[in-house]
């Protein structure tokens, strides 16, 4: 049998027939004039879409720039808030101001030497302790010092000679004494009065009587210390009522005083 005659493949380019066979498989050409054609027509399409696509306007980096260094600004001034702490101002009283130069002024002390009634020495506070109930059922003043030896004093003067005579009081219910010197550091201010005090109480327990001008000087005093204070009323006290018992509670305030 006869083999049928391959049939052209017709292929329209442009408006133009081209012939098309499965043998040579060959792809439609354009002429060079079509093909300078579309080269220019990509040619001018390609500069388009680049200068589109790549292009920046000048406006747009500034403002970027002008963000970051806000971002940049605000990042760095947190981070130093952080890591520096920040203190508020308050204002300062007046109180509170001066009771910070109270804390900070150490108060002045001054040393004055007395002269003590010593009732006994003893090697703990314990066997102190038993010696001064036996002082309190005399009704008389007490106060235990240090720690070892443990001291007991009984009464207090400004010279030796008047301790001895408060010393006197004490041998008559058979009670033995000792007069020695003993330093006694006490507020700079309070130690007028606190001199003055103690030289007015030994005389009085000594039966000595005071002016209305020594009365007046004493008066004009206003101690502080709390022991010296107390002492110092029960003088008055003793001056309205002439009760005797003032007299010693003014001497036992006095002698806290040694603490």
């Amino acid at each position: 049998m006869d083999k049928p005659a391959k049939k052209a493949i017709v292929i329209k380019v442009n408006g133009k027939e081209q012939p098309y066979t499965s043998v040579t498989n060959t792809l439609p050409q354009w002429s060079n004039e079509e093909s300078n054609e579309q080269s220019e027509k990509q040619d001018e399409l390609i500069p388009f879409e680049m200068s589109k696509r790549y292009t920046r306007s000048p406006w747009r980096s500034f403002v970027l720039a002008i963000a970051l260094a806000v971002v940049l600004g605000t990042s760095f001034g947190l981070l130093v808030l952080t890591i520096i702490p920040t203190t508020e101002s308050k204002p300062t009283s007046t109180t509170t101001l001066q009771q910070e130069q109270n804390e900070e002024v150490p108060t002045s002390q001054r040393t004055e030497t007395i002269f003590v009634v010593q009732g006994g020495v003893f090697q703990d506070e314990k066997a102190a302790n038993v010696y001064v109930q036996k002082i309190k059922a005399q009704q008389r003043p007490s106060v235990i010092i240090g720690k070892q030896p443990v001291y007991v004093f009984l009464g207090m003067a400004l010279t030796k000679e008047e301790a001895k005579q408060i010393a006197s009081l004490y041998e008559s219910l058979g009670i033995d004494t000792y007069v020695k010197p003993w330093n006694v550091s006490i507020d700079e201010k309070e130690s007028e009065p606190f001199v003055m005090i103690v030289s007015v109480i030994s005389r009085l327990l000594n039966g000595q009587q005071l002016q209305n001008e020594q009365w007046k000087r004493l008066q004009s005093y206003s101690p502080h210390n709390e022991q010296v204070k107390k002492a110092y009323e029960a003088l008055f006290t003793f001056r309205q009522s002439n009760d005797q018992k003032q007299l010693w509670e003014a001497q036992q305030h006095i002698l806290h005083v040694l603490h």
